[in-house]
This record gives C-alpha cells, structure tokens and sequence, in this order.
C-alpha cells in the first residue's frame, strides 16, 4: 500500500498568510454557506474557498496572483470551485446578480490606501443577487502587529459608510479575532 500523497506547500507571495489561520471561522462559513456561489475576492491562496468548497458551497475565488490559484486549482479538485485572474481595482468580469455571496478577507484597506475602496464595493453590489451577503473581514484600528500599520487599518465607521454608500446594509461588526472584525452586509432585496 502506497502512503497517501502530501499535498504541496501553498505558493509563498502575496497572500501568504490568511486570516483563515488566526480568526473564529464559525461566523464567516455560517453567514455564506447558502449562498449559491460564493465570491472569494483576493483570495490569495485560497484557504477560505476551500473551507467554503468542502463545505459543499460553489466558489469562485478571484484574485490577480496567478500561483496562488494555480496551487489552488491542485487543491480544489472535485470541489465545487473555480478560479478567476482578475484586479480588483478593474470592474469585475461578472454579469449583475451572478452571485449569492462574497468575501472580502483583509482586502478592503488595500484598496482604500490606493482609493479603489468604493469602485470595488460598487462592483460587489451590483455581481450581488438582491437579498446576498457580503463579508468583510478586517483588521481594527488596535497597534499592529499583526497586520498593517495602524494608518492603513479602516475604522468600522469608515468600513460602514464605504458599504451603505454603495447600497449595502449592514450592522456593527463583530470580532472574530481580538484584531479582527467581522463585517455582514446584504443588498437590499
């Protein structure tokens, strides 16, 4: 009998490291899980469109780091997964409401440093199905490490007006990590 087949290491690069390691993950699967696909947006490696995928919900897990979802193409076998090379900082290559889901996981201050922060909430509104969720999963405004320096971390205040200004609803966060925040938004219906 042949020892099973060690599944390669992730890519080192952008994405290296995932919130998927560090944070409560009950919250994040639960409020995506009926979605009937799942954007993952700058997925980086892939770790939570993989947890999502083996939990049976479709994913399509977008980012422009071509070796991070070529080693995620490997690992996501017979899974209900696809990948997408695209820039977050371009619209997104979707029809409107092609999605029932989204995750945004410690994506959203890279953005609002180069000021793409709302053009990409504008997009995940309008890929959203009326009634989908949206995730957002940042650091807080708490001294590193780990994470980004301090001025680059959003507020909630700040990650709720980018949201309710791009049609979205939302409720307070909810921490996930002690540096970390959980953001549920939805599209109206």
């Amino acid at each position: 009998m042949q020892p099973p087949e060690a599944s390669p290491a992730p890519p080192s690069g952008p994405g290296k490291h995932s919130s998927h390691e560090f944070v409560d993950r009950v919250p994040v699967l639960a409020a995506l899980a009926d979605a009937r696909c799942v954007l993952d947006l700058g997925c980086g490696r892939g770790d939570w469109s993989l947890a999502l995928a083996r939990a049976g919900t479709p994913v399509l897990a977008v980012d422009r780091w071509r070796a991070g979802l070529n080693w995620l193409q490997q690992q996501a076998q017979g899974l209900p997964l696809q990948a997408l090379e695209a820039d977050l900082g371009a619209p997104l290559p979707l029809a409107d409401g092609a999605a029932g889901g989204a995750l945004l996981s410690l994506v959203l201050h890279h953005l609002a440093a180069i000021g793409k922060a709302a053009d990409l909430l504008a997009q995940i509104t309008r890929v959203l199905a009326p009634g989908g969720v949206l995730a957002i999963i940042e650091f807080l405004p708490v001294p590193p490490p780990p994470g980004p320096a301090l001025a680059v971390r959003l507020s909630p205040a700040q990650v709720l007006e980018l949201a309710t200004g791009a049609g979205l609803r939302g409720v307070p966060p909810q921490p996930i990590a002690a540096h970390v925040a959980l953001y549920l938004l939805s599209k109206p219906a």
